[in-house]
């Protein structure tokens, strides 16, 4: 359904060099407003200029199940360039009906966070290791504990996140979709299908690298 990068308006001047340095082709570019703009990029037949660099572990999980961390090696690689750059990255991948997606928070040139789900489920970060995605049930918050919760949503805005997760009925890829949206705008994001498309009316800039 869809497959993005998204970095806040702020840090959109690291945006060209980090494009530069990670694919090569052609470009699209839509600018969001909200409490915090983001800017959301995806190919339009770019290519990676390398490979992503994952985790050892997730790498081998994604050998041994066979299914891709991400459906694509750009954004992966791109959220690597444009971290290291200073600007801290998501990339989100939606699959139809949001049954099947993937999340990934890039900072300092690395991935430091990683939730998947599809064929196969998994999640990842450094402290932890591997582990299963937080989808939001009870089961799931009791597994996780208040640390981990913690860390995922910040302190200020856990208990209103978990709150409403336990309320929603939806897949669970778009429980971690829209969790990760809501940390990336600093507030409740519209609803996914509506998301998607005011990316496809925002006004898009395209550019060749």
């Amino acid at each position: 359904m869809f497959a993005w990068a998204v970095i806040r308006d702020e840090s959109g001047n690291v945006l060209s060099p980090a494009l530069a340095r990670a694919w090569q082709g052609n470009v699209a570019v839509a600018r969001l407003v909200f409490a915090n703009s983001i800017l959301i990029v995806w190919p339009e037949g770019a290519r990676a200029r390398r490979a992503p660099r994952w985790p050892d572990v997730l790498g081998d999980w994604q050998d041994i199940n066979e299914e891709p961390l991400f459906p694509n090696t750009e954004h992966p690689v791109l959220g690597e360039e444009l971290s290291g750059l200073g600007a801290p990255t998501l990339c989100a991948h939606a699959g139809p009906g949001f049954a099947t997606g993937s999340v990934g928070w890039y900072e300092r040139g690395a991935l430091i966070s990683y939730e998947h789900v599809g064929g196969s489920s998994v999640a990842w970060d450094p402290d932890d290791g591997l582990g299963r995605p937080f989808d939001g049930t009870a089961a799931s918050i009791a597994a996780l504990g208040g640390k981990r919760v913690a860390k995922l949503f910040g302190a200020d805005t856990t208990a209103t996140v978990l709150e409403r997760q336990q309320l929603a009925n939806r897949a669970i890829g778009g429980v971690l979709l829209t969790r990760a949206l809501h940390r990336m705008l600093g507030g409740k994001p519209p609803d996914l299908d509506d998301l998607a498309g005011m990316v496809a009316n925002a006004p898009i800039t395209r550019v060749t690298v």
